[in-house]
């Protein structure tokens, strides 16, 4: 893959992001979930800046196809189940970050890797954020062994 379809794909990929976070800012009732994904979108916008700011001098006209904007994956999504969209947009966390993995190891610039090493770092932290919303509005989860309580209330 060239410089210019990394950047592409990447700016594709920061894109997607924002509308599906969007979305969801829109979807959920509960303002904190909303303030959530405004978050979250102001984050994948400033990924988008530094994106254009790296590559855009280089490549000033180059934008996305539409169709490479389209989040196809969504179409067989239950929009109004919490969890399902939750655990999607923690799935495209961990693809893009894979994606800049993969980026950073094929390229041979040192800025540019230190770059996509740091956005594939964010990506991970956003999933890592998307996780704990979804225990959060999954409530208490079961985090212990029930079997090694046995006998624990017999005395």
């Amino acid at each position: 893959m060239d410089k210019k379809e990394l950047y592409l794909l990447a700016l594709a990929q920061e894109i997607r992001s924002q509308k599906l976070y969007d979305a969801l800012a829109k979807s959920f009732k509960n303002p904190q979930n909303s303030v959530f994904f405004r978050e979250l979108v102001l984050l994948e916008q400033a990924h988008e800046a530094r994106l254009r700011e790296s590559f855009g001098p280089e490549f000033p006209d180059a934008e996305p196809e539409a169709k490479a904007l389209k989040d196809k994956d969504l179409q067989g999504l239950d929009l109004n189940d919490p969890v399902a969209l939750l655990e999607y947009a923690a799935e495209r966390e961990a693809i893009a970050q894979n994606h800049y993995l993969a980026f950073a190891e094929q390229t041979s610039e040192p800025e540019l890797k230190a770059m996509l090493l740091e956005l594939a770092e964010e990506e991970d932290k956003h999933r890592s954020l998307l996780l704990v919303e979804l225990q959060r509005i999954q409530g208490s989860l079961d985090w212990y062994d029930p079997s090694e309580l046995a006998g624990f209330m017999d005395f």
